[in-house]
């Protein structure tokens, strides 16, 4: 009886191993005082002062989640839609992936404030060569209360699962 509770252990924690790790970015937005060419002022991702958002950098491996989203850090009102995210350069790590939509009285929709997330699974890590690789990416969204579209280019960086 012990050996078959150690084998569900085992057979568990393999499981859980294998659904990769969920990551969150999340992009800070000022939407007060963020214009069309200046969001490198006033929008990044919480990252150490004298690291540019073009090199922010989510580290993750193959089988991982990320989910982005945007805050605003001035009013909570405003809302920071994350419209696209578009490949830039580099090693294609990620695949986007849409959010499940539940049944509603007036058809399908979004579930909890997904259409102001986008989600992806990475799908690509290093081959046995290399130590990581690197995706460079453009991120774009909105913000209520400005009109426009605005742009910044993080990159992810995938490493080998251990």
């Amino acid at each position: 009886m012990k050996t078959a509770s150690q084998i569900l252990m085992l057979m568990a924690v393999i499981s859980f191993m294998s659904c990769g790790q969920l990551h969150v970015v999340t992009l800070y937005v000022n939407t007060n005082d963020i214009e069309i060419g200046n969001e490198e002022l006033y929008a990044n991702f919480d990252q150490p002062d004298g690291i540019m958002n073009k090199n922010f950098i989510t580290t993750v491996r193959k089988g991982d989640q990320i989910i982005w989203k945007g805050q605003s850090i001035s009013d909570p009102d405003h809302v920071v839609k994350i419209t696209s995210i578009e490949h830039k350069d580099g090693k294609e790590i990620f695949e986007l992936k849409p959010f499940k939509k539940i049944k509603g009285k007036d058809g399908y929709v979004n579930k909890d404030f997904s259409d102001e997330l986008v989600k992806g699974k990475v799908t690509l890590g290093p081959s046995k060569k290399e130590a990581y690789i690197i995706e460079h990416y453009t991120l774009k969204f909105t913000v209520s209360n400005k009109s426009g579209t605005f742009t910044i280019d993080p990159e992810i960086r995938g490493h080998p699962i251990k």
